[in-house]
């Protein structure tokens, strides 16, 4: 039996092509392989609603919840990648969504 999860019906609220608009437009996957944007403010947005508050939390919960993951397109990544992502890209791509 197939179900939608609640994360993946509240991601469908956001505009995801607007989003990857916005970041073409100021380049922050520029340089990007594996942890874009879109998977970071996934990953955001998962642990502002689950209530995480550092990225310990944050890497301790992702691989619990890895089969929600993989219906959102994403897989548990390390805490040194999130931790590079989020003193590399520009946070003012986030707030346009919030």
């Amino acid at each position: 039996m197939y179900y939608n999860s609640i994360y993946s019906q509240l991601f469908n609220f956001i505009p995801r092509y607007r989003f990857e608009k916005i970041v073409k437009k100021s380049g922050e996957d520029r340089y990007c392989k594996h942890f874009t944007a879109w998977k970071q403010f996934l990953t955001l947005l998962f642990a502002q609603i689950s209530g995480k508050d550092s990225l310990r939390e944050i890497e301790n919960a992702l691989p619990a919840n890895c089969k929600r993951l993989f219906y959102l397109g994403m897989k548990a990544v390390a805490k040194s990648s999130r931790s590079e992502a989020m003193n590399r890209r520009n946070p003012e791509i986030f707030p346009v969504f919030c």
